[in-house]
């Protein structure tokens, strides 16, 4: 982590940020290094921490050092120049983390071709959509996806090279790529230096499984130059996100520019989580919030002392505030902390701290920008009124990647990016998030929180999960629905929660599409949950309510 949070750290230390017309400003740290691009960084860092290890399989104690890293990436960056690939070309990776999964988007660097990560649990329309998008000359995939990744192609009637990490009928095996290269071809390989640090080093796609087809975000070199730099090496986090996820690109180039040891599982298994850090004496969990919240719901934690974790960092959706006060309960001297921000701006635009309030999340981060609006205006907000967050950053995406529209969408005249994210900001700077404007559910013109009825229905002692979405209807706009699972040795009714709701909240938020019981939710990779297909579910709804 960037800032160290031990539990004797002073309660309220200086603000890093300014206030001006209700903008809040982050602390202004310009680029602290020499480096041209992303390539001559990991380069560089990767010779000078050589005999560290880099990378350890929690799955079979495989370890493998920066030096034997290195080699494999020089070997996978040769093998794609010997393919033509050359700056400016797109690779992509659609793979669980594995030991190799790592290898395509270093040598990407190396030769300024463009990293892209895909959801390895995609379904064929979000494959042939990418695939139209970024239109990538290589893809790396595990078998897995590996029939639905060629009926794409061949629905696109396109011709990328794929390469799986296996064997695979019809494609490459990745093991042919670390193959056939001399010693001399390997010594006198270097990366190739950048000619403009803006230009794009990646493509990441944004959630498209929570809010509809994903948009491809393009992510400079300075933008993770500046992401990157100045962080603690002697801090042993431990993340679960493949390389599509923000997190997990973040967090793996974190680790190769402080030679630290990564420790690769590529699952949210909470009793396994549990044994690895106690094996490598995990100090930090990077988590998406839905795989934190069953981290904590499974119960194995009362198993573990867990005494090197100083906490978990998590974001993707809001963190109930009574989340976080049964985290202090169960594991008192762990922090769990919110972080708010987005693809859009490689990762975190705040972050809460152990000195911020419960159910915050934090003050402004360095380099970026604040404000809220009023959506239907544009107007400045004052503090504690909710509108929609905009944000201004040193680590913008470049746009969208073959998307001028959608980019000109999403900026402003003056540069300020809206996220789509609706929230406040307190008298003290902290940022509240309370939904998403698309979340937002429409009762006779009136904007009902699905976010504040799930934190309420949350408050029931047998409800686990529950997500809160509008049902559409012919005359109201829409009727909320509560999706609920419940916990093991509960008994929950259908009245109970409607009831609970109808006494606590007005009238615009009773849920008058009633409650559906689940057996379990639908979550994505990164333990975030896969809103798309609960919407599907209420649309369904709203059909068979038309039908009776």
């Amino acid at each position: 982590m960037s800032d160290k949070m031990g539990a004797d750290e002073p309660k309220v230390p200086p603000k890093k940020f300014t206030v001006e017309n209700n903008v809040y400003k982050g602390e202004v740290k310009p680029l602290s290094s020499d480096y041209k691009g992303l390539g001559e960084l990991i380069w560089k860092s990767i010779n000078k921490y050589k005999n560290n290890i880099a990378h350890v399989d929690a799955q079979t104690d495989k370890v493998v050092t920066y030096a034997e890293l290195q080699n494999k990436v020089v070997r996978c960056a040769l093998w794609l120049q010997e393919h033509g690939i050359k700056s400016g070309d797109v690779i992509s990776i659609c793979s669980n983390n594995h030991l190799d999964s790592i290898v395509p988007y270093l040598a990407a660097t190396y030769i300024n071709a463009i990293f892209n990560g895909w959801y390895e649990k995609m379904d064929l329309n979000t494959a042939r959509h990418v695939l139209e998008q970024t239109m990538p000359k290589v893809i790396f995939c595990t078998k897995e996806p590996v029939d639905l990744i060629l009926t794409a192609i061949k629905d696109k009637n396109c011709s990328p090279i794929v390469v799986v990490y296996g064997d695979y009928p019809g494609t490459i095996p990745f093991s042919k790529v670390l193959s056939g290269y001399s010693d001399s071809q390997m010594a006198n390989f270097r990366y190739l230096e950048l000619d403009d640090i803006k230009k794009t080093a990646c493509i990441m796609h944004t959630s498209g499984h929570t809010t509809g087809m994903p948009k491809s975000v393009e992510l400079s070199n300075y933008c993770w130059l500046m992401s990157v730099q100045d962080d603690n090496a002697d801090e042993v986090v431990l993340w679960c996100a493949s390389l599509y996820w923000i997190t997990g690109v973040v967090m793996n180039i974190k680790a190769i520019t402080t030679g630290v040891k990564v420790i690769i599982y590529p699952y949210y298994d909470a009793e396994m989580i549990c044994q690895l850090i106690e094996k490598y004496k995990v100090n930090w969990l990077s988590f998406g919030t839905g795989a934190t919240n069953y981290f904590l719901q499974s119960g194995v934690t009362t198993k573990y002392p867990l005494s090197s974790l100083q906490g978990i960092v998590c974001g993707g959706a809001i963190l109930k505030a009574k989340t976080q006060e049964e985290w202090k309960r169960v594991l008192p001297h762990i922090h769990i902390l919110q972080a708010y921000g987005l693809i859009e701006v490689a990762g975190m635009i705040t972050l809460q701290l152990p000195w911020h309030k419960i159910g915050s999340c934090g003050t402004v981060t360095q380099n970026g920008e604040l404000k809220i609006i009023d959506p239907d205006n544009g107007k400045t907000l004052g503090p504690n009124q909710t509108g929609e967050i905009c944000i201004k950053s040193a680590t913008i995406m470049n746009g969208y990647y073959r998307n001028p529209k959608a980019t000109k969408q999403v900026f402003d005249a003056e540069g300020w990016l809206h996220s789509g994210d609706v929230g406040y900001i307190d008298a003290d700077g902290e940022l509240y998030i309370v939904d998403k404007l698309k979340d937002l559910i429409k009762y006779r013109g009136v904007q009902v929180s699905s976010a504040e009825i799930e934190i309420l229905l949350h408050t029931h002692p047998g409800v686990l999960e529950v997500a809160v979405m509008g049902v559409p209807h012919p005359t109201d706009d829409e009727h909320p629905v509560a999706y609920v699972t419940i916990k093991p040795g509960f008994t929950v009714t259908e009245k109970e929660l409607v009831d609970l709701v109808a006494k606590n909240m007005t009238d615009a938020f009773r849920l008058r599409a009633g409650v559906v019981f689940l057996d379990t939710f639908p979550h994505l990779g990164c333990g975030r949950l896969a809103k798309n297909e609960l919407k599907a579910m209420a649309k369904k709804l709203a059909v068979k309510e038309a039908d009776d």
